[in-house]
């Protein structure tokens, strides 16, 4: 049983609307995606209509599992891996990781996001072809509830390369509308995603020789709470700011300070 048709059993088995089963965690008309195996959702969504529906999470698991658990054990690490090639700039492991999942039974935004990421490392954006684009934009847009749900951020911090400035632009705003208020209290994962969004944004910019940067954009970075987990952001919301300022001798020390501690592939494609 997949997880759209355990969640329909259990709403049935609860004599719940699709409305009340989505318990104002995402959207009616994304729970019915969800339900039909149109859209993935994430776990952390999934665990709290479980909750808030007062479903048991193990009976759920022991209704999913057997469709579940011929999945290869080393697909979970594909992910991790693909990331760990990107900033290695490995072209050739990211070019390999690509097709092992686009070969596995990963979700369609995990295979979208692997294609974005080797166009990305292989410099090849513009040869991504118009039915992958489109359905891109048709997966992260046809959710109205898109600013909240963490596949479709993911996705979209990965193919802002496809986005027109205009269009960037303005989902960007929806995103800043969004979390502007009090995004210090939002949860760890929304922060994380929101803050690699601004970034990768910062970065199509900067390769775009758009340097005239939205000053909300820093001022949502420096809502980050003071945790090491965010302080890669930190360090690149200083290194875009001083591109900004064309601070020239700033940006060499960031780059510098990178390279000496860890990140010396990622440090190097760093736009000036």
């Amino acid at each position: 049983m997949t997880i759209g048709e355990a969640l329909k059993k259990e709403r049935k088995d609860h004599g719940l609307t699709q409305t009340e089963m989505a318990a104002g965690v995402i959207t009616t008309a994304h729970y019915s995606k969800i339900e039909r195996d149109k859209h993935d959702i994430s776990a952390y969504d999934l665990f709290e209509i479980l909750i808030k529906n007062n479903i048991s999470l193990i009976d759920f698991i022991k209704e999913i599992e057997d469709t579940y658990q011929s999945i290869p054990k080393n697909q979970i690490n594909l992910n991790l891996k693909l990331i760990h090639a990107f900033y290695q700039s490995d072209q050739k492991s990211v070019k390999t990781l690509n097709k092992e999942i686009q070969a596995s039974t990963a979700t369609k935004e995990e295979k979208l996001r692997a294609i974005l990421i080797e166009a990305n490392v292989t410099h090849t954006i513009d040869q991504v072809p118009k039915n992958v684009r489109k359905e891109i934009k048709r997966i992260l847009f046809e959710n109205d509830n898109w600013v909240d749900d963490e596949l479709t951020l993911r996705l979209f911090c990965n193919s802002m390369l496809i986005f027109s400035h205009n269009e960037l632009n303005f989902y960007l705003n929806e995103i800043i509308d969004k979390y502007s208020s009090h995004f210090d209290q939002k949860d760890f994962r929304h922060q994380k995603l929101i803050a690699s969004i601004c970034v990768n944004f910062l970065y199509v910019n900067c390769i775009n020789n758009n340097l005239k940067f939205d000053s909300r954009i820093f001022s949502l970075l420096d809502q980050l709470p003071e945790m090491p987990e965010f302080f890669f952001y930190k360090v690149l919301r200083n290194y875009y700011n001083a591109v900004a300022n064309k601070d020239t001798s700033k940006c060499e020390s960031i780059k510098m300070f990178l390279s000496q501690n860890g990140l010396p592939h990622f440090s190097e494609i760093l736009p000036k």
